[in-house]
């Protein structure tokens, strides 16, 4: 690998807007190059100038390079075309480090160029995968889209719970967007006042939408008030069903991810020795709650069993 070092003001940062901003991070980053200089060169192409570079890896470094007054960087120029260089970085990272809305948007770049199904090969992604993913960014309202890209709302929030919202009521996702944007409300939180719109009448969905902060106060306080009433036993219980449910909606998409495809043999064969071990404990808990719901979850309490949990 051959580092050169290039004056910063050659660099443009056309692709910084395919990443999401991370304030905390980006502080850390700063500080950790302010004490040890720059360890890790970034990743460039040429540019369409002589002597002009683009960006492709390491945005972040260049803006926290450029906050502390520097003017040389350490980088790695790849003799590659623009799109195919960022096809190469995010397999390198194979993925890792970018999350949904970040992956629609280097989709929605790179279908400028080639076929969605071109774009599926050179990911390693099938076909369904590159739409869903241009699918993401495409519905999102651009206040949410914005939002996402400058750290204010979470990328995992706007693809789980505003996305499906978006597409259900674009107007209401958008004045939600405007309302939470920078209010710093957890994946839980969003989740919670998108969980309450779905199930509530128009009412209570306008007043969701007009005052999200004062909807959760509300619906914490309630949820303390029924928790009182609940048994040590019982609450456990609820909490980890609905910790299972959530664990397996996300194992559903991962899985499919991972080893969906033609191209990911290998991946299956290292899983399936862990999803068998997860299978059986699956079929215990089944046999569980057949002793105690009975076998089609009948109301009237069965006769329990005694049943073996070793393993």
């Amino acid at each position: 690998m051959n580092i050169v070092e290039l004056s910063l003001e050659s660099l443009e940062m056309r692709y910084a807007r395919l990443r999401v901003r991370r304030p905390g991070v980006e502080r850390q980053l700063m500080n950790s190059l302010d004490e040890n200089g720059q360890q890790s060169p970034v990743v460039v192409v040429a540019g369409s100038e002589a002597g002009r570079y683009v960006v492709i890896d390491g945005h972040k470094r260049v803006q926290a390079l450029r906050k502390l007054k520097s003017d040389i960087v350490k980088a790695v120029v790849w003799e590659l075309e623009r799109e195919g260089a960022l096809v190469l970085a995010y397999q390198q990272c194979r993925g890792t480090g970018w999350n949904a809305v970040e992956e629609g948007w280097l989709v929605a770049e790179l279908t400028c160029k080639w076929s969605i199904g071109e774009v599926g090969k050179r990911l390693n992604r099938s076909k369904s995968w590159v739409s869903r993913r241009l699918g993401l960014v495409e519905s999102l309202p651009e206040c949410v889209v914005k939002g996402v890209q400058e750290g204010r709302i979470g990328a995992y929030a706007a693809a789980k719970y505003l996305l499906p919202l978006a597409r259900a009521n674009g107007a209401d996702c958008e004045k939600l967007g405007l309302k939470i944007s920078g209010l710093g409300l957890s994946s839980r939180e969003i989740g919670i006042l998108y969980r309450h719109y779905a199930q509530g009448n128009r009412k209570a969905c306008e007043k969701i939408i007009e005052e999200p902060v004062l909807f959760l106060k509300v619906a914490e306080a309630a949820r303390q008030r029924d928790a009182a009433k609940v048994g040590s036993q019982e609450g456990r219980c609820m909490k980890n069903l609905e910790l299972l449910g959530n664990i397996a909606l996300g194992l559903t998409r991962s899985l499919t991810e991972a080893g969906g495809s033609d191209t990911t043999e290998g991946v299956r064969e290292r899983l399936k020795p862990m999803w068998e071990r997860v299978m059986g404990r699956v079929k215990l808990l089944e046999r569980t709650g057949v002793a105690i719901f009975g076998e089609n979850g009948s109301a009237e309490a069965p006769v329990v069993k005694e049943i073996n949990y070793a393993g």
